[in-house]
Formats: structure tokens, sequence, C-alpha cells
């Protein structure tokens, strides 16, 4: 297999004019298009690239050589960030790649590279890497396919959508424009005499109003004839997305668990909140968990907001038995809940945990020996990262008057020495405005995961961190 040339230095001037120096997913793209011109992999922008780099929408859909693997391509991202890559790679999961930057307010910017070797829908497929990428050609600063099959990957990938809108009909009148010849034969390739004369007519007229009346029936006939063409190869892209999902359930890589701990006043509600809008774009999708909910709460309406120590200690007793419950709960319900979360590639934030119980155990109204909540957060599932939000008393007192100004500052301590003994665990400055708050938060998280995507590629001797203003954090490549 040939080696790629991984090439360290100064970014060239290929970046294109509109693109904002400062960041953007633009920026990030043109990096990854001149890492891969640089190794000589080649590589094909399939479709929706007519206003790259100034502006991207969506994932970026590419077609890649079938003899570079993802390992390979996640290493050359990897060792090319903040040289030619302005983005760390956060994620990847075969030829699927996110990448991570910041914008010019230090904002996160995303970038989703979604490659594959072939042309497939549906596990059919409609072209191989080969034909795609033999026939490219050079636009602006990127590759792109030759008209005619760019018009047949694109009126597939529609019809399999069942959508064709009247500017993505303007798009395919203007690529058969481009090649007449070419574009009828891409046709004919997937649907008979019949339904090619009516694809024919409506690109050279400009009214796809005729196709869009049967979009049914012309994908039934293209993936038959697709599905007929290679009837092996379809059965078995269907075991491999099984296998697929299968492995990613028994072994997740992509999701995330982070616990927010603090004091009433710290900001944690509000921290969570911006951090799901900023982190949203490097995973599938987020959710925040709170503590293991109460026996009785879903037969009975909520009583409404009541002081955290307003309400009545339990008994000793009814603590325990209420601790075997927490027991139960964290050790099977919740262990399932995030496994599962976390082969989505789920983002997990915790307002509150079961962990906010070993500091103040008289909000949850327990009364019981202490022992037995240290012993059941030694077989909780333990999370990824944790971090404090931590500020002066005097500071969180006057946000929030919840609780008396020397509880605070017991929990503040307790917080602070509990974080000691915690693996992964970060203390963030809550007295900071929000936006910086924030925007640390962020660093942490992206932070820990390239270092994780570093470890598994075996390349995080490589990583080195560099304090920034504001405590945000680059990486660098070490020497």
């Amino acid at each position: 297999m040939r080696t790629m040339k991984i090439v360290h230095q100064e970014k060239s001037s290929a970046l294109a004019d509109g693109v904002d120096q400062s960041g953007g997913p633009g920026r990030i793209l043109l990096g990854v298009f001149e890492t891969l011109d640089r190794a000589e992999i080649p590589y094909c922008v399939l479709h929706g690239y007519e206003r790259y780099p100034q502006r991207i929408t969506s994932d970026v859909d590419c077609m890649i050589s079938a003899s570079v693997h993802p390992e390979q391509l996640a290493a050359l991202f990897h060792e090319n960030r903040g040289i030619s890559i302005d983005a760390d790679l956060v994620c990847f999961r075969e030829y699927y790649f996110v990448f991570a930057g910041r914008n010019a307010d230090r904002s996160p910017s995303y970038l989703v590279l979604d490659l594959s070797i072939d042309y497939e829908l549906g596990g059919l497929r409609f072209y191989t890497g080969r034909e795609v990428i033999e026939g490219r050609r050079r636009h602006s600063c990127f590759w792109t396919p030759a008209p005619p099959v760019e018009f047949g990957g694109y009126l597939a990938r529609k019809i399999a959508k069942v959508q064709l809108t009247d500017a993505q009909g303007r798009r395919l009148s203007a690529l058969y424009a481009q090649d007449p010849a070419g574009c009828q034969r891409q046709a004919a390739r997937f649907w008979g005499a019949r339904n090619t004369a009516l694809i024919v007519s409506a690109a050279s007229s400009g009214d796809w109003t005729p196709v869009r009346r049967c979009l049914s029936r012309l994908g039934a006939e293209m993936r038959l004839r697709a599905m007929l063409r290679q009837p092996w190869r379809s059965i078995g892209n269907w075991s491999l997305r099984m296998g697929r999902r299968i492995r990613s359930g028994f072994w997740p890589e992509g999701g995330l668990t982070v616990i927010f701990l603090g004091t009433d006043g710290a900001g944690k509600s509000s921290v969570i909140k911006s951090v799901r809008q900023d982190l949203a774009g490097a995973f599938a999708r987020t959710t925040c968990r709170y503590f293991a909910p109460g026996l009785l709460s879903l037969l009975r309406r909520p009583a409404g907001p009541i002081l955290p120590h307003a309400a009545l200690p339990r008994s000793r007793m009814t603590s325990v038995i209420r601790a075997c419950y927490w027991l139960v709960y964290y050790l099977l319900w919740y262990r399932l809940m995030i496994h599962f979360a976390l082969a989505r590639s789920t983002l997990v934030l915790h307002d509150r945990h079961f962990v906010d119980a070993l500091v103040d155990s008289k909000r949850y109204r327990y009364v019981g020996p202490a022992w037995l909540l240290r012993l059941i957060w030694r077989f909780t599932p333990k999370p990824d990262l944790v971090i404090l939000l931590d500020a002066p008393p005097g500071v969180v007192h006057a946000r929030k008057q919840d609780v008396s100004f020397e509880e605070t500052a017991r929990q503040r301590e307790a917080y602070l020495s509990l974080i000691d003994t915690m693996k992964d665990a970060h203390v963030v400055d809550a007295a900071q405005p929000l936006e910086h708050v924030v925007s640390d938060v962020n660093d942490i998280i992206l932070r820990h995961l390239t270092m994780r995507m570093a470890r598994r590629l075996g390349l995080e001797h490589n990583m080195v961190y560099r304090a920034q203003p504001g405590g945000a954090f680059t990486t660098e490549k070490s020497l």
C-alpha cells in the first residue's frame, strides 16, 4: 500500500479569496483539501460545492481512494492540526470525520467530512470510486466529478430521497447542458428507455414537473436495476451495516459523559444550556440528565420548586432504603441508559448527579451512613469528565441565597476536596462572565475529545497543549 506523505510546513496560499481568515468551516475545509493534495491522496467532492468554501451548510460528501484506510486518514488529519488544518479532529467513525476549530469570537466551528470509497445509496452501489475519481476535474481549490457523473449521482440521490426542488432541478439542467450526450448515458444506466426519455426531456427543457410526479416509480426502478447488477454486494452491504450497529452498541466510541458540579449560584444550568448549543456540531445529539428520579415522581404532579434544605429529612431507615434504590438505579438502569446514549454518539451533560449527594446529602433528605453513599459511588459508572464550576462564596451567595453563606462556603470546600480524588476532573473559574466560563468549558471538552482521538491512534505522545489568555488551549506538535 502506498505510504502517505505527511507534510509539516507553513500554510500555503491555496486559501481561496473570500474565506474568513480567522476561522470557520470553510477555512477548515480548504485545509483538509490542501492536506490531501500534499499527501497525494485523490479525492472528489460529490455535490453541493457551488458556494464552497464561503458557505457550508451541511456535511461535505467526498469520494476518496479505497487504498487509504480511515485510520491512516485520521492520523494524517491529526498530524496536520494547526499546520495546514486550522482545527482538531475530534471524532471519526469509519470514513466519517468531525473537525472542531474556532471562529474569531472564540466560539467553536465544525466541519463534518463524510467520505466514501464508492457512490452508494441505501446499500446499493451506483458508481465505483474509481469511476468518480478518474474523471474528476479541478474546481477552484478542490476536485469535483465530471459533469455526467455528477448529474447521474445527484439525480439518483434526489430520487432516492423522493425530493426534487426547483433549485435542484436547475442544478441538474446546468450539469446536463455541459455534456448532454454523457448525461443521457448516465440516465440510461439507471432507467429504461421510457424513463430515460422523461428525464432527458426534463433536463433539456428545465421543466422537472413530470419527473416529480413519478419520483417513487423512478426510485423503485433505479433500486431494482442496481440490485440486479450486483445482488450479492447488496446483501453484503446490509450485513456490514448491521455489524457496525452491533459493534457500536457493545463498544461505543463517539459519545461523552460530563458531570457538572458546583454550589447553588455557580451557574451550572446556564453553562450547560450554552455548552449544549456550542458543542452540538461535534456530536450526533446532546442531552441533559439529572439526579435519579424518585420512585413516585411519575405518578404524582410535582409540588413546585422549594428551597434545597426546606424539606424535612427522612428517617434513617427510609434513607437507607432510598440509598438502596439509588444503587439499583445507577448500577442497572443508568448504566444501560448511558451506554446506549454513548453508542449513539451523544453528549450527555449532568446538571445534578449522584456525586452531589456526597457533598450535600441534606438536599436529598438523606441522613443515613456516609459510607453507604461512598459505596454506591464506587459502583456508579464513572463519567468521562468532571467539571467543577468554582467561585468564592461571596460571589455565589450574591447570585443566589437558597442556602446560608456558611453552607455555601462549606460546600465549596467539600467540592474542591472531592475533585482532588477524581480522574479527569477540572476546575473552572465561575466568577468570570458567562461567555468566558462557557469558552473554558468548551475548551476542556474539545481538548478531551482530541486527546482521546490521539490515544486511539497511538499518537498521544505528540500532543502538547499551550494555554492561551482566558483559559483557552491550542494544540501543537511536540518536537
